[in-house]
């Protein structure tokens, strides 16, 4: 979704509360909270697609929060992710596809980013060191920002999926094929501490998250529209063949 398309409340205030009325308080009261213009017309467009989503799906679902802030549905499993004025939402389908109940929360993760210039000290950073030395062997500039935005939103779908942001080490978990692969090792040491001292329900999180990369098969799905790079990690081997614009 272009959010460039949705009213803002200082342009059209009439047509602003009219896209609010659509969607359930809380997420109204989390839109009325951002402040600046463009933020708040990317979290309306993606309560507008959700909402449309859910209202086809399982009408009268509700949507619930994890511990570390990933907003979940029992019965839909489903994704947000927005930047600039590009709004993509990544929602499950797949009747023919069943997966286990508790694996619904963390069924499905998806991010989108535009392409902009490679910052090798990031990567340095955050990537494993084969992802770095792949991105370091690109000679050609344009190319390389593209990888860099490739491996990048793939690690981000990841973080979608677990529902831990920032807090899952971007360096546990490689992502240059079309599934994940994860340092055992590493990862095994990372939950055992990141467990230690913080609250039951955010520990079954870390426990939860620590599970899927030990045990789990993470499948990859790459797109691309214009600059954008869009990418969507889940637990089942089912995705759309093509991005689905909205409105159409």
């Amino acid at each position: 979704m272009d959010s460039h398309l949705l009213p803002d409340l200082s342009g059209d205030a009439k047509a602003w509360e009219a896209c609010l009325k659509r969607l359930p308080g809380e997420r109204v009261e989390k839109i009325r909270r951002i402040r600046h213009p463009e933020g708040r017309r990317q979290s309306l467009g993606a309560g507008l697609l959700l909402q449309e989503a859910l209202d086809r799906l399982a009408p009268g679902a509700g949507i619930t929060d994890l511990p570390y802030g990933k907003p979940v549905c029992a019965q839909v499993p489903f994704s947000l992710s927005h930047t600039k004025d590009r709004v993509i939402l990544s929602i499950w389908e797949g009747a023919d596809q069943p997966y286990e109940k508790e694996d619904s929360d963390y069924l499905i993760g998806c991010d989108i980013e535009s392409v902009r210039p490679c910052r090798m000290h990031i990567a340095r950073r955050f990537f494993t060191a084969s992802e770095y030395q792949s991105l370091e062997a690109v000679q050609d500039p344009t190319m390389q920002d593209e990888l860099f935005c490739r491996y990048w939103t793939k690690k981000e779908s990841v973080l979608k999926l677990t529902g831990l942001g920032m807090s899952l080490p971007l360096h546990l978990f490689d992502v240059q094929g079309s599934q994940v692969w994860a340092d055992p090792q590493q990862v095994l040491a990372w939950g055992a501490k990141a467990a230690k001292d913080i609250p039951q329900e955010k520990r079954r999180q870390i426990q939860k998250a620590t599970e899927i990369l030990l045990t789990k098969h993470l499948f990859l799905k790459e797109y691309r529209w214009q600059e954008y790079c869009v990418a969507v990690c889940s637990l089942m081997d089912c995705f759309c063949p093509d991005l689905q614009m909205y409105p159409k």
